[in-house]
C-alpha cells in the first residue's frame, strides 16, 4: 500500500481520544465503503512520513534527485581552462539571480516526466551556451520562444543538444557515485531472498528507496548514452 493505495477505514469503539478522527469533504451514502489514501509520494517521502516504501516498480510516483551543485561541478569538471572554469561559473551566478539553482535545491527526475523541467532546462541551456550567445542572453529582454528540441520531457532527451545530454550524463554519473553501492550490488541483494529476508524492517525500505532511485537514474544514463 502506497501512493494511490486505498485501504478501508476500519469503525473505531474506543472513545474518541484513542481514535484518529477524519471528517468526509462530501456526503457518503449509507453503505458505501470509505478509503484512505497515501496520495502521490516518492518512496523517500514514504518512508520519511509513514515508515515503509513500496518495492519496485509499484511506486509511479518514485523519483530521484539529481543535486543542483552536481550540474555545476560536472560542467566544471568538463572546463578546458581556468578561464572556461571563470566563464561558468559566471553563469552559475546568472541562473541564481533567476532564482532557477541554488546551493540546496535539486533536480526532480520521475519515472515518467522531468518534475523541474523548466529549471533543468535552464541550467543546461546556459552552462552549455557559447560566450557569445550567454552576452546576448544578458543583453537581451526575456527568452524569446521555447524551442521544441530544448524540451526535456523523459521521451525527448536523446533529442536534446548533444552537449546539453552530455552535460546531464556526466551529472546523472556523478550522482551514482555518492551511492554507496552500484546498482547491479542492488538488484543482486533484491534477487537473493534469504539475504534479504535477513535485513531489518528498515534496512529493506531504504533499500526499496536507494533502488527506485538508481533504476531512474539509470534510464537517464541510457536516454543521454
Amino acid at each position: 500500500m502506497g501512493p494511490g493505495g486505498e485501504r478501508p477505514v476500519p469503525s473505531c469503539s474506543l472513545p474518541l481520544q484513542n481514535c484518529l478522527r477524519m471528517v468526509a469533504t462530501q456526503p457518503i451514502p449509507k453503505g458505501h465503503e470509505i478509503f484512505n489514501t497515501y496520495g502521490q509520494m516518492a518512496n523517500w517521502q514514504l518512508i520519511h512520513m509513514y515508515g515503509f516504501a513500496e518495492p519496485y516498480p509499484d511506486n509511479t510516483d518514485d523519483t530521484a534527485d539529481i543535486q543542483m551543485v552536481t550540474v555545476r561541478e560536472a560542467a566544471l569538471q568538463g572546463a578546458k581552462d581556468e578561464a572556461e572554469r571563470l566563464q561558468l561559473c559566471e553563469r552559475w551566478d546568472y541562473l541564481c539571480k533567476l532564482e532557477m539553482v541554488g546551493e540546496e535545491g535539486a533536480f526532480v527526475i520521475g519515472r515518467e516526466e522531468v518534475l523541474t523541467e523548466e529549471e533543468l532546462t535552464t541550467t543546461l541551456k546556459v552552462l552549455c551556451m557559447s560566450a557569445e550567445e550567454f552576452r546576448e542572453l544578458k543583453e537581451q529582454d526575456g527568452w524569446g520562444d521555447k524551442r521544441e528540441e530544448d524540451s526535456l520531457t523523459i521521451t525527448n532527451i536523446p533529442r536534446l543538444k548533444e552537449s546539453w545530454r552530455q552535460l546531464l550524463r556526466n551529472s546523472v554519473l556523478l550522482t551514482l557515485q555518492a551511492y554507496a553501492t552500484d546498482l547491479k550490488a542492488e538488484q543482486d541483494l533484491l534477487g537473493n531472498k534469504d539475504i534479504y529476508s535477513k535485513l531489518s524492517w528498515r534496512e529493506q525500505q531504504a533499500l526499496q528507496v536507494r533502488y527506485g532511485q538508481k533504476m531512474i537514474l539509470h534510464q537517464l544514463l541510457e536516454l543521454t548514452g
